[in-house]
């Protein structure tokens, strides 16, 4: 018996908290048991009310279904009263009156309330330095001040000391008190996580020391809530409170260490060897590409992983990452990285995360342990800290081949110097890869990779920006090309139309600069000469040339002119200069003709193969020599 008013939730939590279940007679030989034990609290129950114990039965669920509320089950015995229950969505729970039968009552009404223990069902009592694990082992049994005794296995008993208004913890052979405990509420029991005070020398403390002891039915592999009640671990620290009083949510810190922890000394590796960082970089954005400055604005997010043997951790969860609060992580070691490439030597730290990554291997706490919380070895969990960047990085833009170029360009990040053979990045372990947009408004960007190691400190994730040539081609190749078209075409003009021909030769040679100077702005301003001004270049003399065949073909047609016999009936008189011309071997309409056709257009033709090879070949080997060169 609980002989301490209470609803019927709050005496139904009780007994479950004490391992026990709140009585449900099933025979009347149970029921005969039950009221012979209710009699002995008849006077302190309720005094003066006919309603004053609570059955385990309710039919709230459903009016009328009478269920067993431990269980949830249908009850198959009943001893209502004649005319009882008397039901209404008021009256959900069961109590037994003084005759011994059952009525039904509101189950905000504040009654005493009686457990059923069975014989195998025992509690813990934890904190204390006992020998052996079933000194450990306590149940309820007989009663002593009024109420209830916790009886222990062997020669402990705690009991309510009724002058002291106080639970005490009592050595029964020699009947000298161990510890005692006062609780503000006079209601509650000494179940759960309490502080309680030494009478005496106890498991090295002295007397008047606190002593955090735990009494409750929580089993060696489960969280106990500071209510007594048991969690199984994968609640604990989960962000949700799932003991009533919350408590799984308290002393959530992850890192565990001793007082001979140092965070300024590196770990060591398996067997006293050298750390190896698994080192992983997630390229998330590239903000910005400079091709005259050749920077580019990248954001990306470097995430080493190491363990370290040093440590232990609680309150893990496989399949999730446990989070290590600040206050924490500034305790324990952590690698430094230096970004080696940057431009200007400016970046940004846009945020810091570290976490334990995996949940390997937990281990119990010791049986006789207050705190029941999962240990898991450090050197079989890893250690990640993420850290967000958003940073400006130099590259060499190798533009010989533009605009069928490919850059090559990499974040490079080093170890300090001062971890040499003691730390070293392993990129084997590691992961490179890149989660933006492949497609970028002038380039894709292509084959994210860790560059082979040149030395062990330092790391180099190479990315390739390779060159959309879309618009390239269609505000240079093609309207050269289309210039060249009309240049030519003014080869297939009559000869007499000298002015047609001059001027349409000269206004492609003058737009196709416009456009060459033009584009040659938005280039970057190097003194190395680029396959696109060979070919601008290439198309200006083509251009020129034409315009050169024009006059001097306009020339050669002036003088066959002079030449030519007089009209019949006009007799031509010149006078003698003492020499004769000789006759033209070509025409000016052939020598035309034969530029048009067996000149211009094979000497294009056999520029654009070499042009298209020189890129073939030359882009390869460039790529290859900046890549030697990185």
């Amino acid at each position: 018996m609980m002989p301490e008013a209470r609803t019927f939730a709050e005496a139904l939590s009780l007994c479950q908290v004490v391992n026990s279940t709140l009585a449900v007679p099933a025979s009347l030989d149970d029921d005969h048991r039950l009221h012979h034990e209710l009699r002995q609290f008849e006077a302190v129950c309720q005094p003066g009310s006919i309603y004053k114990f609570y059955l385990g039965i309710t039919d709230e669920a459903r009016e009328g279904e009478w269920r067993d509320a431990n269980t949830q089950q249908l009850i198959q015995y009943k001893n209502f009263k004649p005319q009882h229950p008397r039901g209404g969505s008021v009256q959900n729970c069961g109590q037994v009156l003084p005759d011994g039968l059952w009525s039904d009552a509101s189950c905000d009404t504040e009654l005493c309330g009686a457990c059923h223990v069975e014989a195998t069902e025992f509690l813990y009592l934890r904190g204390l330095c006992f020998k052996t694990d079933a000194m450990m082992h306590f149940r309820l049994g007989g009663y002593m001040g009024g109420r209830p005794v916790f009886r222990g296995y062997y020669n402990h008993v705690i009991l309510w000391q009724e002058a002291g208004k106080r639970w005490v913890l009592v050595e029964t052979e020699t009947n000298e008190t161990l510890a005692w405990l006062t609780l503000l509420n006079p209601k509650q029991y000494p179940v759960g996580l309490h502080t309680w005070t030494a009478a005496t020398r106890l498991c090295e403390q002295p007397a008047g020391s606190s002593l955090p002891l735990s009494l409750s039915p929580c089993p060696h592999h489960k969280f106990m809530c500071k209510s007594g009640f048991c969690l199984d671990h994968k609640f604990r620290c989960n962000f949700r409170f799932d003991c009533l009083d919350g408590s799984d949510e308290d002393d959530c810190g992850v890192v565990v260490k001793d007082q001979s922890y140092r965070p300024h000394l590196p770990p060591r590796g398996p067997q006293d060897t050298t750390l190896l960082i698994a080192p992983s970089i997630t390229l998330t954005r590239i903000a910005n590409i400079d091709d005259i400055r050749m920077t580019l604005n990248l954001e990306f997010s470097v995430s080493p992983t190491w363990r370290d043997a040093r440590l232990n951790f609680s309150h893990l969860h496989p399949g999730f990452n446990a989070l290590i609060q600040t206050e924490e992580a500034q305790g324990i070691w952590m690698p430094r990285l230096k970004l080696v490439n940057l431009e200007g030597g400016e970046y940004e730290v846009l945020e810091e995360t570290v976490v334990v990554t995996t949940a390997n291997q937990p281990i119990l706490p010791p049986v006789a342990s207050v705190k029941r919380d999962l240990v898991y070895p450090g050197n079989v969990n890893n250690i990640t800290i993420i850290q967000q960047f958003t940073a400006k990085f130099t590259c060499s833009f190798n533009l010989y081949v533009y605009p069928f170029d490919v850059q090559e360009c990499s974040i490079d990040i080093q170890l300090p110097w001062t971890y040499k053979d003691i730390v070293e990045f392993s990129p084997k372990s590691g992961e490179a890869r890149y989660t933006g947009q492949t497609d970028l408004a002038l380039y894709t960007v292509k084959n994210v990779l860790f560059r082979p190691q040149t030395a062990p400190n330092l790391l180099s994730l190479q990315l390739e920006l390779h060159r959309r040539q879309g618009v390239v081609l269609l505000s240079t190749f093609v309207p050269s090309v289309l210039l060249l078209a009309v240049s030519w075409a003014t080869l297939f003009v009559h000869m007499e139309a000298l002015n047609v021909r001059a001027v349409m030769s000269l206004t492609t040679l003058l737009v196709l600069y416009t456009l060459f100077a033009n584009f040659s702005s938005t280039m970057p301003n190097t003194a190395a000469i680029k396959l696109i001004d060979v070919w601008f270049f290439f198309i200006i003399v083509l251009l020129f040339c034409n315009i050169m065949v024009h006059i001097f073909v306009t020339f050669v047609a002036s003088r066959s002119a002079s030449a030519k016999p007089s009209p019949k009936g006009v007799l031509k008189i010149t006078p003698h200069s003492g020499t004769q011309d000789e006759p033209l071997r070509f025409s000016p309409q052939r020598v035309m003709a034969i530029y048009r056709i067996f000149i211009l257009p094979p000497v294009f033709v056999f520029f654009t193969i070499s042009f298209c090879l020189m890129i073939y070949l030359e882009g390869p080997m460039a790529r290859a020599a900046q890549q030697a060169k990185g």
